[in-house]
């Protein structure tokens, strides 16, 4: 049997060249899935599969391809964005909300990847927040739970949502509940100052007619003391006057000095 020298000389070329067919194929075939993500694997764009546990899996060369989806908690946040509450006072607020995606078929078929969901999530937030504020549930578990339920069809679970600033517009608003606040404290010290005007005038009643008791049970027991002494106040009452410059004339024996004469 003659043996081709020309044949048996490029078996090794075509051994090497198949174990590299077969390195490429099982390279395009074999891949790692790590483990805070999810592969989802389409078959002529379509969902095949979803891969959850990391290691390696299988796919088709040229057949498959492998979409990468986060399994972390995201972060979703709004900034200075307009709300109006249920009594219809504008705001303006930041907030933020966690989110993770729960069903990677539903998440791909309805907002892609996440690189190209984070417009359509972030209109879904404002959203929500919006009907939050005007049902006066602006409660961070009232709204978690209402984003919840709008972002569930999209196969996404939100595990929290924070208000980290909760203000007024800038512009005439503010400026309107500026001055609604300044004549709200006008009128609450007004308010105080007038109650406190009566309290004084019940005061200065209810000591007059206690006095007056003491007075009255005073002149019961001495009558000699309590004409002393009202004639002592009268007294300090008239000469006892600082920078004063009247002057009165009376006789020594005026009756109204019977004190200075001890009688």
């Amino acid at each position: 049997m003659a043996i081709d020298m020309r044949t048996l000389a490029a078996w090794p070329w075509r051994a090497v060249a198949g174990a590299s067919a077969l390195a490429v194929l099982a390279g395009a075939a074999i891949f790692p899935v790590a483990q805070d993500r999810t592969a989802l694997v389409l078959r002529l764009g379509h969902p095949l599969r979803v891969i959850n546990e990391a290691g390696l899996a299988l796919c088709v060369p040229w057949v498959d391809r492998v979409v990468w989806l986060d399994r972390r908690l995201m972060t979703l946040a709004v900034t200075a964005t307009t709300v109006t509450a249920a009594d219809g006072q504008p705001l303006s607020i930041d907030a933020f909300a966690t989110w993770r995606v729960r069903d990677p078929i539903r998440f791909y078929q309805t907002l892609g990847t996440a690189d190209t969901a984070n417009d359509s999530l972030r209109a879904v937030f404002v959203s929500a927040l919006r009907d939050g504020f005007a049902r006066e549930s602006g409660q961070n578990g009232a709204l978690r739970s209402m984003l919840d339920r709008d972002l569930a069809r999209y196969g996404i679970a939100v595990t929290d949502v924070r208000l980290s600033r909760v203000g007024l517009p800038e512009g005439a608003a503010l400026d309107a509940a500026l001055a609604r606040m300044a004549g709200k404290a006008q009128a609450e010290a007004a308010a105080i100052t007038e109650e406190g005007h009566r309290d004084a005038a019940v005061i200065r009643a209810t000591a007059a007619a206690r006095a007056g008791q003491i007075y009255a049970a005073s002149f019961g027991k001495d009558p000699q003391f309590y004409d002393f002494y009202r004639a002592m106040q009268s007294y300090e009452a008239t000469f006892g006057q600082k920078g004063s410059r009247t002057t009165i004339v009376l006789s020594p024996d005026n009756a109204y000095l019977r004190q200075f004469r001890g009688h």
